[in-house]
């Protein structure tokens, strides 16, 4: 049996051992070095990209919405404090207080319960993390830590942040958190699946870089959550904000990997099988082409963006992702399809299907259905040919109309 490595005796300063697999000893000061870069800080950015250059990265709608946030936020406190104040002058003069049991009595309690309990939550979901999670590590997932190391890097963070992968139970997400200093990102073990050299390890490494990226824009400070959670209940205007967070998050993954933006998004899609089957241009091309009222209202509810919209603002990077109103331009190539928010009179018939897949016949080797990759090629985006004209030809694509 090997003998674990000892520690080095007193005054020396031995570099650190490259085998680690014995595990961290707390005694082995060679384990233990100063770190060049500062330590975290309270009321400062995880991040040391200078601050101009991290509000580049920002979806512009970011800032304006927190700002209305936070004074929403402030306009609470005011209030209850104002109450609070009217409550003990009333008592002191023996009358009965205006609002017992109303609103501004309730409001008081979640304004002065709010801070413990995001303390709390926030506390309880990382020591679940730790005493259950699987811990992202050189020796354990070596290739998910080094995506880690890199995505902080590239996010310009103080300190790599702790990753877990925690049992995903067929669920297909990941998010980051944090408690005190501490930031810790936690991918699901269906979604972390997807980065074997089998399936699409640059997916995962935008999703590792979405959620490190999350941390360096600050959207996991504590104080952060404290003077956004008013916002976040009132309805569409919080979920807006969420919205604009999450394409922040997009852009500094972008940063880190741009291949891998549109391939993480085709596994929110499709799932960890069929991801490298889905043809990205025409799923992003859908933004544009899916209008109406309710597809308009179901983005305006949701915490983020369509995945559609997600996919347009990675593709083009000539302007932000749109947080209401959906993207009115794509390539100048038609789509295979007349979309669905057409009135059903110009889809295509049987007859029209039939005609049309017989003149533009699959390439054999190119599947698309119920494929489990199990060797590495290509995205379906890349090998698919473009489809010179619509599937009915009485629909022709807004930038081609005229």
């Amino acid at each position: 049996m090997s003998q674990p490595p000892q520690p080095p005796a007193s005054g020396t300063s031995a570099p650190l051992p490259d085998d680690l697999s014995a595990g961290w000893l707390p005694e082995d000061t060679r384990q233990r070095p100063v770190s060049p870069l500062p330590e975290p800080q309270l009321f400062a950015f995880q991040s040391l990209l200078p601050f101009k250059y991290l509000n580049a990265l920002r979806h512009p709608g970011e800032i304006p919405w927190l700002i209305a946030a936070y004074l929403v936020t402030l306009t609470v406190y005011i209030g209850v404090g104002v109450f609070l104040v009217t409550s003990i002058v009333a008592l002191f003069k023996h009358d009965i207080p205006s609002d017992p049991g109303g609103i501004w009595s309730q409001m008081a309690l979640f304004a002065f319960y709010l801070p413990l309990a995001v303390f709390w939550v926030r506390a309880v979901m990382y020591a679940q993390m730790r005493i259950s999670g699987v811990r992202i590590s050189p020796t354990q997932f070596p290739e998910a830590y080094a995506m880690l190391v890199e995505a902080a890097r590239s996010a310009g963070l103080r300190r790599v942040p702790d990753a877990y992968v925690v049992l995903g139970n067929g669920q297909i997400n990941a998010f980051a958190s944090g408690h005190g200093h501490r930031r810790f990102v936690a991918i699901y073990s269906d979604l972390f699946e997807i980065g074997g050299k089998a399936r699409n390890p640059e997916a995962l490494r935008f999703i590792i870089g979405h959620e490190v990226g999350h941390i360096a824009a600050g959207h996991t400070g504590y104080f952060r959550l404290i003077f956004t959670s008013f916002f976040m209940n009132i309805p569409f205007a919080g979920t807006t904000l969420s919205r604009a967070q999450e394409y922040t998050a997009d852009n500094l993954g972008y940063r880190l990997t741009p291949r891998g933006g549109l391939e993480a998004m085709s596994v929110l899609a499709a799932g960890k099988y069929l991801n490298r089957e889905v043809n990205m241009h025409e799923f992003a091309n859908r933004a544009v082409y899916e209008d109406g009222f309710f597809t308009w209202y179901a983005n305006l509810g949701q915490t983020h963006p369509a995945l559609t919209w997600r996919a347009h603002a990675l593709r083009d990077r000539s302007e932000p992702g749109r947080l209401i109103w959906r993207p009115k331009r794509n390539p100048a190539y038609p789509m295979s399809l007349a979309p669905a928010a057409e009135p059903a009179q110009v889809w295509a018939d049987p007859m029209q299907a039939t005609d049309h897949i017989n003149t533009y016949p699959q390439d054999p080797a190119n599947e698309h259905f119920g494929v489990v990759c199990t060797q590495e090629k290509e995205p379906a985006a890349e090998r698919d040919r473009q489809v010179p004209d619509t599937l009915f030809n009485g629909w022709i694509p807004p930038q081609l109309r005229g």
